[in-house]
């Protein structure tokens, strides 16, 4: 091969592979730029609405309801994750009732946010440890898919069935 004949050969071997990477940059960083979006802004901003017009916006403890509201961006939608810090009512078993339906008020005022797909729920709740010391840690925590939650009609889910319907479903010793 002469020079030329190997320039050529490089230029055109080279340039679908240029193209394919700048491709790929341009969709992962668009994609990873998302979640700071206004879209991703807009979407956390309704949901925090949803969670204090459900919930309130403090506990009866004095905590900030929401501890934590991240969302962030799949190829169809929104992955959110939520940790939420929850009442103290008179006994164990009440507070499990109230968690469970306060997540179904939430989730029964979400169809007005479509594009929301997994939900990630962590209720929070204030543990002693060895030192004396208050904590508050996740007690009942589950995800929820879209396709789960298109399905159901929440007015007549309740408390007792919710865990059955959801994905990961973990509670704590505690809650039992």
């Amino acid at each position: 091969m002469t020079k030329i004949h190997k320039q050529k050969f490089w230029r055109f071997a080279a340039l679908p592979w240029l193209l394919l990477t700048i491709a790929a940059l341009l969709a992962t960083g668009g994609w990873l730029l998302k979640a700071n979006s206004q879209d991703a802004t807009n979407v956390k901003n309704a949901l925090q609405e949803i969670i204090i017009d459900q919930t309130g916006a403090t506990s009866n403890m004095n905590k900030k309801r929401i501890s934590n509201l991240s969302v962030s961006h799949s190829s169809t939608g929104w992955n959110v994750e939520i940790s939420i810090n929850a009442d103290k009512e008179l006994t164990v078993i009440s507070t499990k009732q109230k968690m469970l339906t306060q997540t179904i008020a939430i989730l029964d005022s979400l169809p007005e946010i479509d594009q929301l797909e997994d939900m990630s729920f962590s209720w929070l709740y204030p543990i002693g440890n060895e030192q004396n010391e208050v904590d508050y840690q996740s007690v009942l925590s589950f995800r929820l898919d879209k396709k789960t939650r298109e399905q159901l009609i929440w007015d007549n889910v309740t408390p007792s069935i919710l865990p059955d319907l959801v994905i990961d479903y973990e509670e704590r010793l505690l809650l039992e």
